[in-house]
């Protein structure tokens, strides 16, 4: 076989190689669902239902797209509420605390127990205006 064949499958190899690595080696956002997403504005939040893995940390990237301040905030499990007068801190599992119109934050949270959760948010009248999701921990 000669020099020019050889290094031609070499390169084709090492070319085949490469393409296998970048189309599975994706980001942590698909590979492990270290890394979710959420925006919020006037009342609504996009999207509104997310998942995790149960015991891994991950990040929540909370941006407010909203003229308003608005807040991220998972209910305890077994403790949803179907209106703003049922709220109470004791409810809260993880907060992401008034973030003010325009502004971004990145969080880390953890969550052991697997199970479905409410996600509110907890400024004043906010919730009753249908500020509400839901975030699967499996």
């Amino acid at each position: 076989m000669s020099q020019v064949l050889r290094r031609s499958r070499l390169a084709a190899g090492v070319l085949v190689l490469a393409i296998t690595l970048v189309a599975c080696g994706g980001d942590d956002d698909d590979a492990g669902g270290n890394s979710i997403q959420a925006r919020a504005a006037e009342f609504s939040f996009e999207p509104t239902s997310w998942t995790v893995n149960a015991g891994e940390e991950f990040s929540i990237e909370f941006t407010n797209g909203g003229a308003i301040e608005h807040e991220w905030v998972v209910i305890e499990l077994g403790e949803d509420i179907e209106s703003e007068d049922e709220f109470a801190e004791d409810k809260v599992l993880l907060e992401i605390e008034a973030v003010p119109a325009g502004e971004s934050t990145t969080e880390p949270f953890t969550i052991d127990a697997a199970g479905t959760y409410q996600v509110i948010c907890a400024v004043p009248s906010h919730f009753n205006a249908g500020m509400e999701g839901s975030l699967t921990v499996s």
